[in-house]
């Protein structure tokens, strides 16, 4: 599969400011069904080398700085949801990380920014044994980074308009978010 019908099927299933992830990917998944398992692995490994490039330290305080915290869950998730963004704003988001900001149309950070559903919509598209399919899955190798324990100080000097913006996710859980 070319990167660029990855991202005619990604695109026109919508965008998280227009659409709801859930629906996005399952708009993704029925484009998807009754596809080859060629097709399908095409897409799941533009996928995962898509994640792979957003696997980085600048990604990843700029994860902190939106949703106020870190794990290898939120962090996968949250790469999820730019690929789900489109390539304009992935590409955008690798060279600036702070462009989230004039994307993300949320009210709450911590609950709506998520795509953990693209995870899985070669799986539901496939007819046969996802084990199979999954066995083919070119997983590249994560770099080794560690967000340590910098400062909220320090993250706002680097990422001012996300923390202004998004204010480590606590603006949302408050209700007092506005977007």
């Amino acid at each position: 599969m070319l990167e660029s019908e990855f991202w005619d099927i990604v695109q026109s299933a919508g965008s998280p400011d227009r659409v709801d992830p859930v629906e996005q990917c399952e708009a993704i998944t029925n484009t998807l069904s009754g596809s080859s398992k060629e097709h399908l692995l095409g897409f799941a490994n533009l996928h995962l080398a898509l994640l792979g490039q957003l696997y980085t330290l600048p990604i990843l305080k700029a994860c902190y700085a939106v949703i106020g915290y870190v794990s290898d869950d939120v962090f996968e998730d949250f790469r999820n949801w730019i690929i789900l963004n489109g390539k304009e704003r992935f590409e955008a988001t690798v060279a600036d990380p702070e462009v989230i900001a004039s994307y993300a149309k949320v009210r709450d950070p911590v609950e709506e920014i998520c795509g953990e559903p693209l995870l899985y919509v070669c799986e539901n598209s496939w007819d046969g044994d996802v084990e199979d399919l999954e066995a083919e899955y070119v997983y590249p190798e994560a770099p080794n980074i560690s967000l340590g324990e910098p400062s909220r100080e320090e993250i706002a000097s680097e990422l001012p308009r996300l923390v202004e913006r998004f204010n480590f996710g606590a603006l949302g859980r408050n209700g007092d978010f506005e977007s």
